[in-house]
């Protein structure tokens, strides 16, 4: 937009800016009344609905995680509490086999859960690159909207 245009809109009514493109920062004189929508100028990503529900869309496996390493810590707790209680009767603590092994399963099912991805993590994944590979693609600009005289 040249600039006589843009003093003439801005004479017309000074508070509003709207749906214009700028390729310079903008310099106001006076006070700037209005707070900007937006400090940094970029190339924003336009993210679909479809985008949207991949990326707040649960993992099944996470929620098996979750439930796995949840289970093995109140068991590994349990145990600790046990083995308190006998030392402060002063007893040998005694750990059945069972309590090993179940801590043993649930610390392997955990990690296999941890490590495993479902269709949705890769989707999610491969969405999370794209929108990455978008904003690395276009930096922001760093223009700031300024009060002031122009500095020429």
């Amino acid at each position: 937009m040249p600039l006589q245009q843009l003093e003439a809109r801005m004479a017309s009514n000074p508070k509003i800016i709207e749906g214009e493109r700028f390729d310079r920062p903008l310099v106001f004189s006076g006070a700037i009344d209005e707070e900007p929508e937006r400090y940094v100028a970029e190339k924003p990503y336009d993210l679909t609905k479809y985008e949207f529900s991949i990326l707040r869309r649960e993992s099944v496996l996470s929620f098996w995680f979750n439930l796995t390493s949840g289970a093995t810590a109140g068991i590994a707790i349990s145990l600790f509490g046990k083995a308190i209680a006998a030392l402060v009767q002063k007893e040998t603590p005694t750990i059945e086999l069972w309590e090993v092994l179940a801590i043993l399963a649930g610390i392997g099912a955990s990690i296999v859960l941890r490590n495993t991805k479902s269709k949705d993590d890769e989707e999610r994944e491969a969405l999370s690159l794209v929108v990455e590979s978008h904003f690395n693609a276009n930096r922001p600009r760093r223009l700031h909207l300024t009060a002031g005289q122009d500095s020429k």
